[in-house]
C-alpha cells in the first residue's frame, strides 16, 4: 500500500523551508523601516550642516594667474612661464600670429599615480577660439611629453600654441581627466 504525501520525509522537508523562509523575510521587514526613518533623519541634519557650510564658503576661484598653484583632485598645476617666439628659420607662424611658449610644472599631490599629457592643454584668446597645441619646432628641446607621475613626482615643460600676436586675452586650459568636465583656467597677461 501507498504512504499517504504527508507521511514522506521530502515533503516536512519543503514544509520546513516554506516555515523558515517566511520567518525570515517577515524579520527584515520589521528592521528596515527603522533603518529608513534614521537614513532620513541622517540626511535631514547633513542638508542642514551643508546649507549652514554654504552661507560661510567664500566664492570659488575660477581663474587663476602665472605663477599660483591650482589644485584640481590630485593634479596640481603651475604655470611657471610664458614667452612668444616668431619662430625659426624653418618653423614660423602664419601671418600676423606668434608662438605662444607656455611652461608649466605638474605636480602629484595623491597617493596614487596620475597620468600627464601636453594633449590636456588647450589655449583660448580674445577672438572666443579655442585651440590645440601647435605642432611646432620652437620648443623641441624642452616640450612636455606624456607619462605618469607617481605620488609626490612632478614635472615640468612646455607647450606651445599658435596665437595672433599682441592678444592680451590668452587663457591656457588644463583639463587633466576626459572623464571631467571641470578645468583650470590660468590667465596669461
Amino acid at each position: 500500500m501507498k504512504k499517504p504525501f504527508y507521511k514522506k520525509w521530502w515533503v516536512w522537508l519543503i514544509a520546513i523551508i516554506a516555515v523558515i523562509a517566511i520567518a525570515g523575510s517577515s524579520g527584515e521587514d520589521e528592521e528596515s523601516t527603522p533603518k529608513v526613518k534614521s537614513d532620513a533623519a541622517e540626511t535631514s541634519a547633513a542638508e542642514k550642516t551643508t546649507k549652514k557650510e554654504e552661507t560661510k564658503a567664500e566664492p570659488v576661484k575660477e581663474e587663476f594667474a602665472v605663477g599660483e598653484q591650482v589644485q584640481l583632485g590630485d593634479n596640481v598645476l603651475t604655470v611657471t612661464k610664458v614667452e612668444k617666439s616668431a619662430g625659426g628659420d624653418f618653423d614660423q607662424p602664419k601671418d600676423g600670429h606668434e608662438f605662444v611658449i607656455v611652461t608649466v610644472e605638474i605636480n602629484n599631490a595623491g597617493d596614487e599615480n596620475i597620468s600627464y599629457n601636453p594633449f590636456d592643454f588647450k589655449m583660448s584668446n580674445s577672438q572666443g577660439q579655442i585651440v590645440d597645441q601647435a605642432f611646432t619646432t620652437v620648443d623641441t628641446n624642452t616640450a612636455l611629453q606624456s607619462g605618469e607621475l607617481a605620488p609626490g613626482g612632478k614635472v615640468s615643460g612646455t607647450i606651445a600654441f599658435e596665437q595672433p600676436a599682441g592678444d592680451t586675452g590668452l587663457q591656457l586650459q588644463y583639463n587633466p581627466s576626459f572623464w571631467s568636465d571641470k578645468t583650470i583656467k590660468v590667465n596669461l597677461q
